[in-house]
């Protein structure tokens, strides 16, 4: 994952402008208000600017929610939005690559947010972060993963270069995500959704739960 180049985006974009700043994903939502995703610690993997560890402890009751992004400015926009809540206390953020989670130390969660992140992860680095999301996670502990896919035909990765420099998506199919998690997780739930940009995409969204 390429840390300058995220960072430029938080810098070159107004906070109100940044699209999960905003907004809540329906299916999110759904989840944390009905009490499908509970317990008490989380971890918000990508986090950008906080808002999804927010609503986990202030929705879904989390006592600690921890969130991880690899730009300082996202982190920094992130305990602002905690602090503007009286957070502080339940959430905390942390720069990080979400590839190398060693800082966790032996820290185990009851719930993984993995909110569109994959989809950015070096192909050659997939195993490897699984199996750290795995490590972090408590056995039947759930994780939540959305990704880019495409209906039909997909392509397997595009360029996005709106931001400052080019980042390398991943499209993904629902035989790669299920070959991908079948050692260490099952799926229990899918859903489908529809990006606001790449209107020929679609967000595939699974929950899952540690085996």
């Amino acid at each position: 994952m390429n840390s300058k180049t995220w960072d430029k985006f938080y810098k070159n974009v107004p906070l109100d402008e940044i699209p999960w700043q905003n907004t809540q994903a329906d299916w999110f939502k759904e989840l944390v208000d009905t009490r499908q995703i509970k317990g008490k610690a989380a971890l918000d993997l990508g986090c950008g600017t906080g808002m999804k560890s927010i609503y986990l402890a202030k929705k879904g009751r989390f006592k600690k929610v921890v969130g991880v992004d690899i730009s300082p400015t996202a982190i920094n926009y992130a305990r602002k939005n905690a602090d503007k809540e009286n957070l502080q206390d339940k959430v905390e953020f942390v720069t990080g690559d979400v590839t190398d989670l060693t800082f966790l130390r032996n820290q185990k969660f009851n719930f993984v947010l993995e909110w569109a992140v994959l989809h950015g992860i070096d192909k050659n680095e997939w195993d490897k972060y699984i199996r750290e999301i795995a490590k972090h996670t408590k056995e039947a502990g759930k994780l939540l993963l959305r990704v880019f896919a495409k209906p039909r035909g997909y392509k397997k990765s595009y360029f996005w270069d709106d931001i400052s420099g080019k980042v390398k998506i991943y499209i993904f199919d629902e035989r790669t995500i299920k070959n991908l998690f079948a050692e260490q997780f099952s799926i229990i739930k899918e859903n489908v959704s529809k990006p606001k940009t790449k209107n020929e995409l679609i967000f595939r969204e699974y929950l899952m739960v540690r085996r």
